[in-house]
């Protein structure tokens, strides 16, 4: 019996000894996260901009802070610091910055520390802000340029797409190669009806014009259809009258020969509207307003008939990023 006893006892003071363990043991909690709604921006100087998104801690808040810093300089402005929250576990933060705030490239970092003893986690993102004169030029009568000819011989293809906004055949586009940014080609050597119009950068050769000749010297100009989303950004032409939605268009999938495929994919028609990068970093919109069949032949590469008529809006500078 007392054996019994002795075993009893043992058996509670084990239990006891466990579940007092158990009792002690701290909760292995998951370090906080950081994560933004905005992911990096881009913008242009003078631009209000937000950073928003959502601080979590699964061991419970125990410290926020949110920094501003700017990228050139360094120098760091406190944005926020909190130690008491409504939730135990969940912070949303926003930050709104002015025009006035956006005037060169910063960070946003914000850093959170729970109370279970966590290393402090911290995320930022980065503003890029494009420090320019935001003011276009604009052609005030639309730019006509006929179909580049095979023999030379033809009328006004080539056009500058910088503020003179001039046109030159090619006699006159010899010695004014600095500041030709394109011609005008509906063919090619083996012409149908079925062809797709090209605007191309000047110095493109695939297409055959002038018995094989291409201008040297002239400037590379990139070419991309609009469409979607950076196309409704524009809103109406007549009151662009800044470049805020042209610089930040994507020019990284672009073309020298905007037309060259006639399925669609790369042609144009009246009224749309094509981005293009100058060899000195401007960028600037084409809208294209007529396709002339001059004689009314059916076809569009008539070079002495038939033309295209648009118009033009160009940065007056390029754009200069401040890292």
């Amino acid at each position: 019996m007392k054996k019994i006893n002795v075993l009893i006892i043992a058996v509670i003071a084990v239990t006891a000894a466990f579940m007092t363990s158990c009792k002690n043991d701290p909760v292995d909690f998951a370090a906080p996260t950081v994560t933004f709604t905005e992911d990096d921006q881009t913008v242009n100087v003078n631009t209000a901009v937000s950073v928003s998104g959502i601080v979590y801690a699964e061991g419970e808040l125990k410290h926020v802070i949110a920094k501003k810093k700017i990228v050139s300089s360094g120098t760091v402005t406190t944005l926020e610091e909190l130690t008491k929250f409504d939730n135990d576990t969940i912070y949303n933060f926003k930050y709104d910055f002015t025009e006035t705030d956006v005037t060169e490239s910063f960070t946003v970092e914000v850093e959170v520390t729970d109370k279970n003893d966590k290393p402090a986690v911290s995320r930022y993102v980065t503003i890029t802000v494009n420090v320019h004169d935001t003011a276009v030029d604009k052609t005030t009568s639309a730019i006509q340029l006929y179909t580049a000819p095979g023999d030379k011989t033809g009328k006004e293809c080539f056009a500058s797409l910088t503020p003179d906004f001039m046109n030159y055949t090619w006699t006159d586009a010899q010695g004014n190669e600095s500041v030709i940014d394109m011609y005008y080609y509906n063919g090619r050597y083996t012409k149908s009806a079925s062809n797709a119009p090209h605007f191309c950068s000047g110095n493109v050769s695939s297409t055959n014009p002038f018995n094989g000749d291409h201008l040297t010297g002239d400037n590379t100009t990139l070419f991309k259809i609009l469409e979607g989303t950076e196309l409704s950004n524009l809103g109406d032409w007549s009151s662009i009258d800044n470049d805020e939605n042209i610089s930040t268009i994507d020019m990284s999938n672009t073309s020298t020969n905007v037309g060259e495929i006639s399925d669609g994919s790369g042609a144009f028609d009246i009224g749309s509207i094509i981005a293009f990068k100058l060899s000195d970093g401007k960028m600037g919109l084409i809208k294209v307003n007529s396709l002339v069949d001059g004689n009314s032949n059916g076809v569009y590469y008539d070079a002495y008939e038939d033309y295209i008529t648009f118009d033009v809006i160009v940065q007056k500078e390029a754009n200069t990023v401040v890292k």
